[in-house]
């Protein structure tokens, strides 16, 4: 497997991974020192916190890449396949437009951020690193749902005639 399909594939796996051990380490290590040193250490609270932030982002892209963010299925119901399938690529291309337009926004916020060089209370990171995360997530998730856009129809035409038959009676 090439290094670009496996970055592709375990991206948002293995980022999700790192944040979140770090994140429970860092709280595990601020427990461990409020209760057992009785000593309380503020800078792994705020960085817990924004590692969370990321991890939230991150974990959103991770789920429309794998199409697990809720829906509305009546459509699927109401309509035959054929149907429903330009009912979803509509959804897809508005969920991939307000993805683009929230990201242009985030972008904006950062660099007036940024301009600005407000810095976190207790670590003095820079709060556009913290926000960065807003265009980068969305972004990203608007990537991953053009991705599953050109897989489902890359994929639908490769099929046989039986195939697609088949895959409409499975669901």
């Amino acid at each position: 497997m090439s290094i670009l399909k496996k970055i592709d594939r375990y991206f948002e796996e293995s980022i999700v991974v790192v944040l979140f051990s770090l994140m429970v380490i860092l709280t595990f290590v601020q427990v461990l020192s409020r209760f057992v040193f009785h000593l309380s250490l503020g800078w792994s609270e705020e960085i817990s916190r924004y590692l969370f932030v990321w991890l939230v982002y991150i974990s959103a892209a991770m789920a429309a890449k794998h199409r697990r963010h809720i829906r509305v299925e009546i459509i699927d119901q109401l309509f035959p396949r054929a149907v429903s399938k330009w009912f979803g690529l509509l959804s897809d291309l508005l969920w991939i437009a307000f993805s683009l337009l929230v990201a242009y926004y985030g972008y904006n916020l950062v660099v007036l951020i940024s301009g600005h060089g407000q810095l976190s209370p207790a670590v003095q990171l820079p709060m556009g690193l913290v926000y960065i995360i807003i265009p980068f997530g969305f972004f990203l998730i608007a990537f991953r749902v053009l991705q599953g856009i050109v897989g489902r129809f890359r994929s639908d035409t490769d099929l046989t005639d039986e195939e697609k038959l088949q895959r409409a009676i499975e669901g």
